[in-house]
């Protein structure tokens, strides 16, 4: 029971943070440094992790398969002028993938060293803090951004995976950081949230199958705990998503922004002032 209780847990944090621009990855860094709470180590977490990601995945899959759908029916249209409209946007999407995937590769070791809170190592706490601010102000200023025709080009699609590319840094959120650029460049709301998880799929399926090379047995597969943190994932990744394009429509995403920093102020506060607090303290 406490092992499915565990998961459920780290499902919905999963769900809840892959889409809501407030940086996953960020949040488990402080999670792990100040309440000493992780996915654990060896192939068991690594089999959770890949769930996690396949789940959130799955619910992107869900929200916007009317779009997959008529890009994939467009790719193979009769008619020219949808057809390579179509690919256009596929190729879009292919080249704002490519930065993020040449720095993965490129940089692997030191990306690690980013997310090590091991002996008690708080420079990732600090980096994840940093950049939350990063987040913050880039929500701030995308919301300062009006005008343009709101299309979206292949300079733009590449400088969106460019800061892509920079989101891999703990504290900078995917989504968060990939729809402000958007905005930045005034491609329209709905078109930047869409290509924003047109580019999360790449982007979590990716990451599910670099991590599933690390799992050594699949035979635990279909436990009740992961069924748990499937489920749990799935479920609130589709609520989280829709929630933020909900605040997108609106204009409201630089709310986040204010949740971030006041994460970064609190966290950095409590390294700084108050060490007990660290699981290296306690």
């Amino acid at each position: 029971m406490e092992e499915i209780l565990k998961t459920l847990f780290l499902g919905i944090i999963q769900g809840l943070t892959e889409f809501l621009p407030v940086s996953s990855s960020g949040h488990l860094i402080l999670a792990e440094t100040f309440l000493g709470v992780s996915e654990g180590t060896g192939s068991s977490s690594m089999l959770l992790e890949v769930i996690l990601h396949v789940a959130t995945g799955i619910a992107v899959l869900y929200v916007f398969r009317k779009d997959i759908i008529n890009i994939i029916k467009g790719c193979v249209s009769k008619d020219t002028a949808e057809r390579n409209g179509s690919l256009t946007y596929s190729g879009w999407v292919i080249a704002a993938t490519i930065p993020a995937a040449v720095v993965g590769i490129l940089f692997n070791d030191q990306i690690d060293s980013l997310f090590d809170t091991s002996g008690g190592n708080k420079t990732p706490a600090y980096v994840a803090s940093f950049m939350l601010l990063v987040t913050a102000g880039l929500l701030f200023y995308s919301s300062t951004r009006k005008g343009g025709d709101g299309k979206l080009t292949w300079a733009k699609a590449i400088a969106i995976g460019l800061i892509q590319a920079v989101a891999i840094t703990p504290g900078i959120s995917r989504s968060g950081s990939t729809i402000a650029m958007a905005l930045i460049l005034c491609v329209s709301r709905e078109e930047a949230g869409r290509f924003s998880f047109m580019l999360a799929l790449p982007a979590i399926f990716g990451a599910a199958l670099l991590q599933a090379r690390h799992v050594e047995s699949w035979s635990s597969l279909l436990t009740p705990a992961l069924i748990a943190g499937f489920i749990a994932s799935f479920v609130v990744g589709i609520a989280a998503l829709k929630l933020l394009l909900t605040f997108i429509k609106k204009g409201k995403l630089y709310y986040f922004g204010y949740y971030c920093a006041a994460a970064a102020v609190v966290s950095l506060a409590c390294l700084t002032f108050l060490p007990s607090l660290t699981s290296s303290g306690s």
